[in-house]
């Protein structure tokens, strides 16, 4: 096989695996950059795992978001296709703040970025 076909077949072949995880990166930062934000706990309380849903809660602050987006974009790096990948927040408060509790986010944070979801991907796919 020649060394172009060779490095373009490498790269289609990791196609897929990059959209998937630029998809999951960006809708991840954009539930964590919806939360509503009192003390901050409830962004920080964004739990990214694979394989099964955390059932972790912190009572760590951050208001900005950064920590958990860079908990999401470090387990992301390891991201492989098939794999099921979760973004939990389990304090008791969530199911109110995603269905309009807070003036903050009244339309939520999931529902709207899952109603995304088509356009998302379709963008991380143009950027390849």
């Amino acid at each position: 096989m020649s060394k172009k076909l060779e490095v373009v077949f490498n790269n289609l072949k990791n196609y897929p695996e990059k959209v998937v995880r630029g998809t999951l990166l960006s809708m991840s930062s954009s539930i964590i950059k919806r939360s509503p934000v009192d003390t901050g706990r409830f962004r920080n309380n964004w739990m990214p795992t694979f394989g099964s849903a955390s059932k972790a809660q912190t009572n760590e602050v951050d208001p900005s978001g950064t920590k958990a987006q860079s908990n999401a974009q470090q387990l992301l790096m390891n991201f492989e296709m098939g794999q099921t990948f979760y973004l939990t927040n389990n304090l008791p408060y969530s199911n109110r703040l995603e269905f309009g509790y807070s003036q903050q986010a009244p339309q939520g944070m999931l529902r709207i970025t899952a109603a995304e979801y088509d356009a998302e991907i379709k963008k991380q796919a143009a950027k390849l």
